[in-house]
C-alpha cells in the first residue's frame, strides 16, 4: 500500500536518483546532494513496500505563496496516482501552514491541469524569480510554465 511520510537523510541517494532520471529526459531541473540536503525538510517521499517511488518538496516562498518542486515518481510507477498523492499532500501542507496559493513551474501542462491547477504567467512571481530562477541555468531561456491553485 502506497504511503506518503516526511523524508530524512536515508533518503538523499534515492531522490537525486529519481530527480535526476527525469531531468536527464528534460522533464525538470537537475539537483544536487547540496540542494536536496539543504531543503530535505521539505520533502516528502511515496513509499510501497518500503520502497521509496516518488518525492516532492513543498518549499514556502512568502506569506502568500508555497511551491511544488522535485515532484519526481519511478518510472515504473508513473500513471498510478503516486504523483497525484503527493501534490494533494503538498495542499494538504500548505493549508496547515494557511499559505493561501500553490505554484508550481513544470513542463507537464496536463497533470497540473487535472489537479486543478491554472496556467499564470510565472513574471508575476517575482519572489520566485528571485530566489531558485537566478542560479537556474535557464534563467535566461526558461520554458517551464508556471500553474497555479488558490486553496482558499
Amino acid at each position: 500500500m502506497l504511503s506518503i511520510r516526511k523524508a530524512n537523510i536515508d533518503d538523499v541517494d534515492t531522490i537525486l536518483k529519481l530527480v535526476n532520471y527525469h531531468a536527464k529526459k528534460g522533464m525538470m531541473l537537475p539537483k544536487t546532494a547540496f540542494k536536496v540536503f539543504k531543503n530535505l525538510q521539505n520533502y516528502s517521499i511515496a513509499e510501497e513496500d518500503k520502497k521509496i517511488v516518488g518525492c516532492v518538496s513543498l518549499v514556502v516562498l512568502w506569506k502568500d505563496l508555497a511551491e511544488i518542486c522535485s515532484l519526481a515518481v519511478s518510472k515504473e510507477y508513473i500513471g498510478m496516482g503516486v504523483g497525484k498523492k503527493l501534490v494533494a499532500q503538498c495542499m494538504q501542507t500548505a493549508k496547515e501552514l494557511k499559505v493561501p496559493q500553490l505554484i508550481s513551474l513544470t513542463y507537464q501542462d496536463e497533470f497540473f491541469e487535472k489537479m486543478g491547477f491554472h496556467l499564470v504567467d510565472k513574471n508575476s512571481f517575482p519572489r520566485k524569480l528571485m530566489w531558485e530562477c537566478l542560479e537556474c541555468p535557464k534563467l535566461e531561456a526558461c520554458d517551464e510554465r508556471a500553474y497555479l491553485m488558490n486553496l482558499e
